[in-house]
């Protein structure tokens, strides 16, 4: 009875793998107020498709409990409906609530065409809203954040008092150097940069990583951090004003035992939670990373959603991901 109690507080292993091609990358996890449940959207990778990385929706899971999890569909926008091959492309999004009110920055492309290789061609970060009480189905864009020059992808959100900051992967001016960008608003709906935002993130001198995506702030422990993925595990930065950021730690690099957590953790979100912080992150277990992705088989490109429980030790946040969780 005992283990059958622990199990039933324990989120499984893997967290959630995609129903239909096997793709599941880049949780982000948000607190649905409407429905009282936790809600991960994620980038419907088609794996088990020649052509994986574009014509993907967004899926969406959901669980009370964080344990149970079941599967809710793929994102409608602008009416049009989600599916499993998709009329645009979505990345990666982060989302955020002001009032009754969602927004969503997400990566998105109306090119679906691997002629422009297999990435397809450059896309924008976009601002979407919906209403709370329909966040499958409502959302509706507002705004192109980013410029197409910019080849902007993964942004991050959160609000410091009454300024909304925003960050993602870009190339300023169209240069061939990609950085963060950092944008703030007062509204959600006049962006401005922020030059102010200096530190070691995407910082080769700083950090010996020449390649660094998908940042996601959180704060935790007082302290502001920042996690970006160089595909070698998953850099953390932390900062006193989410603006001078300095390099604290390399977790999540070595693969662990868990049944699909046998590679290095990619594309991460964060949940700090009664004093807890739980990251969700995917993993592609059967990747070799030595070859480019496309030129794999289909089933080397599956991935799948995990968790694991950051702690804090002697100023550095490390992260044992085989350690059992125990959830209340």
């Amino acid at each position: 009875m005992a283990d059958s109690k622990m199990n039933a507080a324990t989120p499984p292993a893997p967290l959630f793998v995609d129903p239909h091609y096997q793709g599941s990358c880049d949780p982000e996890i948000i607190w649905n107020q409407h429905e009282q449940e936790w809600w991960i959207f994620y980038t419907a990778r088609r794996a088990l498709h020649d052509e994986t990385f574009v014509a993907t929706p967004l899926g969406v899971i959901a669980s009370k409990d964080l344990v149970h999890w079941e599967f809710k569909g793929y994102c409608s926008f602008d009416g049009v409906p989600g599916k499993k091959d998709n009329h645009e492309t979505f990345w990666a999004p982060a989302i955020c609530r002001e009032g009754d009110t969602y927004h969503m920055f997400v990566t998105w492309k109306t090119d679906t065409d691997t002629t422009r290789g297999q990435w397809g061609g450059p896309g924008y970060v976009v601002q979407y809203s919906a209403p709370e009480d329909d966040l499958l189905n409502g959302w509706k864009q507002v705004q192109k954040i980013s410029k197409l020059e910019e080849r902007a992808l993964d942004a991050t959100v959160w609000k410091d008092d009454e300024i909304w900051k925003l960050w993602y992967k870009g190339r300023k001016g169209g240069g061939e150097k990609a950085s963060l960008i950092a944008l703030q608003s007062k509204d959600l709906m006049n962006w401005v940069i922020d030059e102010s935002d200096t530190g070691e993130v995407f910082n080769k001198e700083a950090t010996g990583y020449g390649f660094e995506e998908a940042p996601f702030f959180f704060e935790w422990k007082g302290r502001k951090w920042l996690i970006t993925d160089p595909h070698e595990g998953l850099i953390v930065y932390e900062s006193d004003d989410a603006r001078s950021w300095k390099m604290n730690n390399v977790i999540l690099k070595e693969g662990g035992s868990r049944e699909q957590d046998g590679s290095m953790a990619r594309h991460c979100s964060v949940l700090v939670d009664e004093g807890r912080a739980f990251i969700f992150y995917h993993v592609e277990p059967w990747r070799d990373y030595g070859t480019p992705p496309f030129k794999q088989p289909q089933e080397n490109r599956r991935a799948a959603l995990q968790v694991a429980e950051l702690k804090l030790v002697e100023g550095k946040i490390v992260c044992d991901r085989d350690e059992l969780i125990h959830l209340h």
